[in-house]
């Protein structure tokens, strides 16, 4: 049986072997063929090329991670790692609703597109594995986005709330709170009869408060999370789409605002507690002081 289940694997190695050789005759026949814009510049075609070259390999990637964990699983069944499989939205017990609105896709470029679908597949991966995910949709998924998420395979099946329509379309303007740094309101829990919008936006900060006039401009209401309530932050406070969703999804574990942001907010933010910094200034003034007794 050992010596079965060895040939087997040399067999399917083999044969990975050759597929990969075939994608890359296929894929130097159609770079050689590949027609690239006049203007582009030399790095520029390295870029795209390095770009079309992931896509194009992708499914024998996918094959080649397959037999890889199909070998350890045959060798120590008890090292490969266990799949955790997915809750579902409709057997949750978790009702809130969280939106991620995507209708800024016209002004963001292709690399902004990218981190976005990249933020999405980190939010539906979040979401999955809580015991009670969140009712979790994606609004006006259309255009550049849309397209950009066909390169992910299998996101058609997602368990997910999966929309081309915008929020207006789908949702009372009234239960509608839409997330903005900067709102006046402050967020101090939710209600399971609101809809708690992210804006699917990367921007670099290139259109501040965008999404805040938007929500205005809709008739929607809107606020901010409590983090300067409990925090300073020594960057700008404006948090990636995946941020948000994590900080709402910690809070609906723990029902804690401090340990839902200190658990998501990256350090790179410069993230001080309100206390410490009391704590830390009243020892600065205590410094100052006694260097001032100590001249006198």
């Amino acid at each position: 049986k050992q010596w079965y289940q060895r040939r087997v694997a040399i067999t399917a190695g083999e044969e990975l072997d050759a597929m990969y050789k075939k994608v890359q005759e296929e894929f130097n026949v159609f770079k050689d063929q590949y027609e690239f814009p006049d203007d582009m510049t030399k790095n520029g075609k390295k870029k795209l090329l390095k770009t079309l070259k992931f896509d194009f390999f992708k499914a024998i990637r996918r094959k080649i991670e397959r037999e890889k964990l199909k070998r350890k699983k045959a060798n120590n069944p008890a090292s490969a790692p266990k799949r955790r499989k997915g809750n579902k939205l409709c057997d949750s017990n978790n009702k809130l609703r969280v939106a991620v609105d995507c209708s800024f896709d016209d002004l963001m470029t292709e690399k902004d597109i990218v981190k976005l679908s990249k933020q999405i597949q980190r939010i539906y991966a979040m979401n999955r594995h809580m015991d009670n995910p969140l009712q979790l949709h994606l609004t006006n998924m259309q255009g550049k986005t849309l397209e950009r998420m066909g390169c992910v395979d299998g996101y058609k099946n997602w368990d997910i709330n999966l929309k081309s329509e915008s929020l207006i379309e789908l949702f009372e303007p009234s239960n509608v709170v839409y997330l903005c740094a900067e709102s006046e309101n402050l967020l101090s829990t939710f209600d399971d009869s609101k809809t708690y919008v992210i804006g699917g936006f990367v921007d670099h900060n290139a259109h501040k408060g965008l999404a805040y006039e938007r929500a205005k401009a809709a008739g929607f209401q809107h606020a901010r999370l409590p983090i300067d309530q409990f925090f300073t932050i020594s960057t700008r406070k404006v948090l990636t789409v995946c941020h948000v969703f994590e900080i709402i999804s910690n809070f609906c574990v723990s029902n804690s605002w401090t340990s839902a942001i200190e658990k998501t907010v990256p350090e790179r933010k410069g993230l001080k507690s309100l206390d410490d910094k009391t704590k830390s200034e009243e020892t600065e003034a205590l410094k100052t002081d006694d260097a001032v007794k100590d001249e006198s």
